[in-house]
């Protein structure tokens, strides 16, 4: 072969592992969500490195405070209390790019989420880095911007759980759960 052609190759190799790590990136940070809103505290901790960092700012919404959280014991004592408890978490404008070696990846999108009466949204932030399999997230920023609550007297018209009627008890898809019987 010639120079270029194996050059060529190469840059394609490089292209396609930069691909995949963007699409198992993607997927890890919407097994996120999913895992958050069902309540699956240990699936969500298992996305965390075991030195990653978590940072809230202005947290909670509108206080004004900033926290950190390191590691999995601190991070767990965040999320159980939050973990499956009614809210909905919704993403957009998600953007995903991984390095030349296609051994770190940054998340970025905004996030919505809804609450009996109340809206808030903002800013996710990830890095992920592959020590292995899977990915794990490395540092992960969520910067609570804006939010509404609205005053109430009646009960919502709809409080079902996050899974009711899914496949999956709410959880994402998997190429280890697929199962369609």
């Amino acid at each position: 072969m010639a120079d270029s052609t194996i050059d060529e190759i190469a840059d394609l190799r490089g292209r396609v592992e930069r691909i995949e790590a963007i699409e198992a990136c993607r997927g890890r940070f919407n097994a996120y969500l999913y895992y958050l809103d069902a309540g699956h505290l240990e699936d969500l901790l298992g996305l965390f490195a075991a030195d990653a960092r978590l940072e809230l700012q202005n947290f909670p919404p509108g206080s004004g405070g900033n926290l950190l959280y390191t590691g999995p014991d601190e991070i767990r004592g965040l999320y159980s209390a939050f973990v499956g408890e009614g809210a909905r978490h919704h993403s957009a404008n998600v953007s995903v790019v991984a390095s030349e070696a296609a051994d770190r990846v940054e998340v970025t999108a905004y996030f919505l989420t809804a609450i009996e009466y109340t809206l808030t949204g903002g800013v996710y932030e990830l890095q992920l880095q592959r020590r292995g399999e899977p990915w794990e997230i490395s540092r992960m920023r969520i910067s609570s911007t804006w939010g509404w609550a609205v005053p109430h007297s009646d009960p919502p018209f709809l409080k079902e759980p996050f899974a009711a009627g899914t496949l999956r008890n709410g959880c994402p898809p998997s190429s280890d759960r697929i199962d369609w019987e």
